[in-house]
């Protein structure tokens, strides 16, 4: 009978610890490891703001007068936040979406009119850069370029825009943030 009574306590208890416990997959894993990766190897699918290559920028120039001269006011795609997409591999099998802003790893450089890589320099906005896309491993944006006839400029992100170990998008310290799926189809 004591017997009985013990298998059954036993049970009973076994079963308070089980439910107690946190499911492991809902927990956050702290990234241990500070390395970062290639975005190239490690991530598929990047974009910026959600958009194709074959239809950002592509083709897109200040107009010119009949004389070769830029027109004054020219009709440029509007100006807005832009911001790099991507599913990179984490170190559980795994993939993360992530988008982080590019002013957050640009500068604008005025006298050269180029982007660089800067903490906080804010160069998308600081340039009036626009519809901007990726191809490995260039970023290509419409700017605010005064002294050529084309507005197009490019900037290697190799070495800049990182994958964490976690999948993280990232530059300097700052970190991407996580967006589900429909907001990386939707951008």
């Amino acid at each position: 009978m004591y017997r009985t009574l013990l298998i059954f306590l036993t049970l009973c208890l076994s079963t308070l610890v089980a439910a107690g416990r946190k499911d492991p997959s809902k927990t956050p894993i702290e990234d241990s490891k500070q390395e970062r990766h290639n975005i190239n190897d490690k991530c598929h699918g990047l974009f910026i703001n959600g958009e194709r290559p074959a239809i950002a920028g592509e083709g897109v120039q200040r107009p010119l007068n009949a004389d070769g001269t830029k027109k004054p006011y020219p009709i440029r795609p509007p100006s807005r936040p832009q911001a790099i997409w991507g599913s990179c591999d984490r170190r559980i099998r795994s993939y993360r979406m992530s988008k982080l802003d590019l002013d957050l790893c640009l500068g604008w450089n005025p006298d050269t009119e180029k982007l660089y890589p800067k903490s906080r320099g804010n160069g998308i906005k600081e340039g009036n850069c626009s519809a901007c896309y990726y191809a490995k491993p260039d970023l290509h944006c419409v700017c605010d370029v005064k002294k050529t006839d084309d507005d197009r400029i490019s900037m290697n992100l190799d070495g800049l825009v990182q994958v964490t170990h976690d999948g993280f998008l990232a530059c300097f310290e700052h970190l991407g943030t996580q967006v589900s799926m429909d907001q990386f189809i939707h951008g």
